[in-house]
């Protein structure tokens, strides 16, 4: 008989390897289970989106693109939304990685595809999502007037482009670079600037969030799915930014702004009565008479117009003014011109917003012009185009092929386009500048400037 011990390593064995087995199922289990009542969880009433100051998300949103998608996307998730802004897209980005907030605005400067920073932290962090770019502005650098150097310490308006360049420049006191769309966005109340000039770098635009809250990944993936399909931005990046110049113009804006300061007083009155009368925006009225003749009652144009409105005679003896050399009188026949235009288009079925555009461009070339443009859009269709449908044919009237199948024909469409475009832009800064003037001309914020 043997006196060995039996072996129950073997054994010993063979029960670890149940034991763990057991283990990994049970464990398995339970991170089912956890994924399984993380995926079902409702979605949180009340997210947090964090944004760097210098984007439009500071704006009002008829003005801003991003916060028109970010309360669409309110809406459409029954949610509550708490902005958090910083100084700097990293620190935005920061907000989101720690978890502070759901939300995140990314802007950086990405020549190709996703930032540096973008890419590597998509890799690092496995908690964060980046939406497509649905936006892409080019970098400019800003010239100071000669001899000028920025105080230490700036306010209003000139504080506010320091901040934003100093983003996107290694000495914005210097050498100062912003977005295009800030550049827009400022230029009007910074006095101090008298040059720009693109640069080889660009700005990209799009969001970025957790996907470890529940239901946000899947809801905001599916919206931005949604958004590329339905043709929406396209829209609305016409109805905030479509009035933005191509080329930003600090002479233009410093014209305006003495306009303002040595023309309008004398005819603010009658500004103030005209549109109150005609339900018009005294600061889109102001920015008609500036467009038409820089506030020279005594203006005409080659074609024969004349006035502060640049009205022609027969238009002017249909609307019953007895007097054109009267600014007055003259000006309120313009309010009702307008308002009479904006009021057949709203009767066609447009909404308050694109029958205003409309208006306006019938305003510069005519209501039947306009109205070969619908037309050419509309084809045998019974849908009404919006404004960029109308926008875009425009330009079209000019030419002969074209013209020649419309009832008033030729017509030099892309000048009403350019009418529009500039009175919108110049109705925008008039708003700022005359809500800085009541604000002592201190702008603390791009949100003032945007008010209405």
């Amino acid at each position: 008989m043997s006196t060995t011990p039996p072996d129950k390593t073997a054994r010993a064995r063979q029960g670890f390897r149940r034991e763990r087995l057991i283990l990994g199922v049970l464990t398995a289990a339970l991170a089912g289970l956890v994924v399984h009542h993380t995926l079902t969880l409702p979605m949180p009433k009340s997210l947090v989106v964090a944004a760097p100051r210098q984007t439009r998300i500071t704006a009002d949103a008829s003005m801003s693109f991003e916060k028109s998608l970010l309360e669409r996307f309110a809406r459409e998730h029954g949610v509550n939304l708490s902005f958090v802004f910083t100084d700097t897209p990293e620190e935005t980005l920061d907000l989101v990685e720690t978890g502070k907030a759901q939300i995140g605005l990314a802007l950086g400067v990405a020549p190709q595809g996703m930032s540096a920073r973008e890419a590597k932290n998509a890799r690092r962090n496995t908690n964060i999502a980046y939406g497509p770019e649905y936006d892409r502005q080019p970098i400019y650098a800003v010239d100071w007037e000669e001899g000028y150097a920025p105080p230490e310490n700036a306010s209003g308006a000139l504080d506010e482009l320091l901040r934003v360049a100093a983003s996107f420049s290694l000495s914005p006191r210097q050498a100062p670079a912003l977005p295009l769309d800030a550049l827009h966005l400022l230029l009007p109340f910074v006095a101090e600037v008298r040059d720009t000039a693109p640069t080889q770098h660009e700005a990209s635009y799009r969001f970025v969030w957790r996907t470890d809250v529940p239901r946000l990944d899947k809801a905001m993936n599916g919206f931005w799915k949604q958004l590329m399909a339905d043709g929406s931005l396209p829209a609305l990046r016409e109805r905030t930014q479509g009035f933005f110049p191509t080329d930003p113009d600090p002479f233009e804006m410093e014209l305006l702004r003495r306009t303002l300061t040595l023309n309008v007083p004398e005819y603010h009155k009658a500004i103030e009565r005209a549109a109150r009368k005609w339900r018009l925006d005294p600061s889109l009225l102001t920015a008609v008479i500036h467009q038409e003749s820089r506030f020279n009652p005594g203006a005409v144009s080659v074609t024969g117009v004349r006035g502060l409105m640049q009205m022609t005679g027969a238009t002017l003896e249909e609307l019953g003014v007895k007097n054109p050399d009267d600014p007055a009188e003259v000006i309120n026949a313009g309010a009702r011109y307008l308002s009479t235009l904006r009021t057949q288009f709203t009767e066609m079925g447009y909404a308050a917003d694109d029958a205003m555009l409309l208006a306006l461009a019938a305003f510069n070339v005519g209501q039947g012009h306009v109205q070969d443009a619908i037309d050419l859009m509309r084809g045998d269709g019974q849908k009404l185009p919006s404004w960029l449908g109308v926008r875009q044919a425009l330009p079209r009237l000019a030419e002969l092929s074209v013209a020649q199948q419309t009832r008033y024909g030729l017509c030099r469409g892309a000048e009403a386009v350019d009418f529009v475009d500039k009175v919108r832009y110049f109705t925008f800064a008039i708003r700022g500048l005359v809500l800085a003037s009541a604000q002592g001309n201190q702008l603390p914020s791009l949100r003032l400037a945007l008010a209405n």
